[in-house]
């Protein structure tokens, strides 16, 4: 499975390189057999959540 160039450990990436990083990404997923899908799904999610909490202003503040 592959989720395109998406790193969630890079700091530096644009909104804009992670909107096509996961389109790339939701590309390469539905390109798989079926039964490959769900996995692939829960590991965007996954990635695009910890990316989500890394860059939440709220949680640097605290």
């Amino acid at each position: 499975m592959s989720t395109g160039d998406f790193d969630p450990d890079d700091p530096v990436e644009a909104p804009e390189d992670l909107a096509v990083a996961a389109a790339d990404a939701l590309s390469s997923i539905e390109a798989s057999p079926l039964e490959e899908r769900a996995a692939g799904f829960d590991a965007m999610a996954e990635q695009l959540r910890r990316e989500l909490e890394r860059s939440d202003p709220a949680r640097s503040t605290s």
